[in-house]
């Protein structure tokens, strides 16, 4: 059953994937100042930065926007978008028609020639970032600052959006890209064991030390060979926990790093500990183990999936620890992210696009895959799986083939708590400092290097990358 659930979350994350084209767009002129760029066409500047008023322009543009693969969603946004403003053209360009035929070799050279057509100056004028290296884009100015955008656009209403999803994805006090959804990213846990040991877990605020002996104490109690997490290596716990307080190990804005602190080093020998304990393998198995929800009825499925193993067992989704001294909050990724290329001579009428693809006329088009970032859409979409009573369950065989789970208004309730508890996001695609901690980190946990050589390595290497 794990196996199929991997599967599964592998298939979703191989079809939400997608990334800017390497066609040129409308970029390449000399950047402006915050007022010139608001200007409207016939030379003024809308009042409080509005820039709703140039729908009305007569003049023709093209807004050139990249994608990793055609999208049914963005194919009906240019249709309806150009449909209500016939003096604008939205160029969609793609790699491959249903990207079923993308090789490796095929994203590796994209990713190249869309990043050089960045950094010359040129490149589309809007690209989907999810698997391009936006922190890298940004620490170079090459992408729009959204929030500035934001906040001089009046007819931008933030209350309607999750706004704790909007600060979570701030680099340095600013929005570089506007997610289209997001998925929640938690542990799924045996409930049935949990209960069974009697140990009760507050996961609203508990960190990984707290977890772990938490696992412990479970595994104790409730006998067998028992483990906490499953399926899990440990550089890519250091990776994810690194995400979790990114701004304590990286500051873009100054380009320095914090890797060779006390902080980190303890990060190192918390993990190291926790898998010399074996309370953390990377088999799985384990009483939790890593899941992302990208919809109330993934959330369904993942709960009642396991009522029907040949051993059933209960499941319960819980919040992921945070580090040791961090914030309460829970995790997600970002889904469908669209950055505007700061050189674009049609910044602001790609902004406007962007914002219609955010409306409720647009939203309710998005499909299952991805909490919507409107309030008013993911909560219609609830309340339309809730009045419906049953999901049906995906899997093609196995134990749940055909069957049907209960939705109840708990359900829907508690789903709600973990949406508007989000705080931290975990990047889709490694940027080059992840590659970097992934690589190095090894190297202690497998008694090569002490904690404080790989700190000051990786402290060496991502200084380095910060002032490419």
């Amino acid at each position: 059953m794990r196996k199929a659930i991997s599967i599964l979350f592998m298939f979703i994350m191989v079809m939400v994937s997608a990334c800017g084209a390497p066609a040129g767009g409308n970029a390449g002129g000399a950047q402006t100042s915050n007022t010139e760029q608001v200007k409207n066409e016939a030379g003024t500047t809308p009042p409080n930065g509005e820039t709703s008023g140039m729908k009305n322009s007569t003049e023709k543009k093209t807004i050139v926007f990249s994608t990793y693969f055609s999208d049914d969603f963005f194919l009906e946004a240019k249709k309806r978008y150009e449909a209500k403003h016939p003096n604008i053209t939205i160029d969609l360009q793609y790699i491959d028609q249903k990207g079923d035929n993308i090789t490796e070799a095929d994203s590796e050279k994209f990713k190249k020639t869309i990043n050089a057509a960045m950094l010359s100056g040129k490149g589309p004028d809007l690209i989907q970032m999810d698997q391009l290296p936006s922190g890298d884009y940004v620490k170079k100015n090459l992408l729009a600052n959204i929030g500035n955008m934001i906040d001089k656009d009046p007819s931008f209403k933030k209350e309607q959006y999750y706004s704790n999803v909007l600060d979570g994805i701030k680099v340095n006090g600013g929005i570089y890209g506007m997610p289209m959804g997001f998925f929640i990213s938690g542990l799924m846990g045996n409930e049935t064991v949990i209960e069974k040991s009697g140990v009760k877990i507050d996961d609203s605020n508990w960190n990984w030390e707290q977890f772990t002996d938490k696992a412990k104490e479970i595994a104790k109690k409730a006998g067998g060979n028992q483990f906490a997490l499953g399926g899990v290596a440990p550089e890519n716990m250091i990776k994810d926990l690194v995400n979790g307080q990114y701004a304590t190990f990286v500051n873009l804005e100054s380009k320095k790093a914090n890797f060779d602190s006390a902080a980190f080093i303890k990060l190192l020998k918390d993990v190291k500990l926790m898998f010399d304990e074996k309370m953390i393998r990377e088999d799985y198995g384990g009483i939790f183990y890593n899941e992302f929800i990208n919809s109330p009825q993934t959330y369904i499925r993942e709960l009642r999936n396991t009522d029907f193993l040949k051993k059933p067992y209960k499941s319960k989704f819980y919040s992921r620890p945070n580090a040791s001294g961090q914030e309460a909050g829970g995790f997600f990724r970002t889904y469908k992210t669209i950055g505007i290329n700061e050189r674009s001579s049609v910044k602001h009428e790609a902004w406007d696009f962007v914002k219609f693809m955010l409306s409720d006329e647009m939203q309710d088009q998005a499909g299952s895959s991805g909490f919507s970032l409107n309030k008013a859409t993911y909560k219609k979409v609830a309340q339309d799986v809730l009045k419906k009573g049953k999901v049906m369950s995906n899997q093609p065989e196995g134990a749940t083939k055909g069957k049907e789970f209960d939705i109840t208004q708990k359900d829907i309730d508690d789903l709600e708590k973990f949406i508007t508890g989000l705080k931290y996001p975990v990047e889709f695609k490694p940027s080059k400092i992840e590659e970097i901690l992934l690589k190095d980190s090894k190297a202690y946990f497998t008694g090569q290097k002490s904690p404080e050589e790989v700190a000051k390595l990786i402290q060496n290497r991502v200084t380095t990358v910060l002032n490419e």
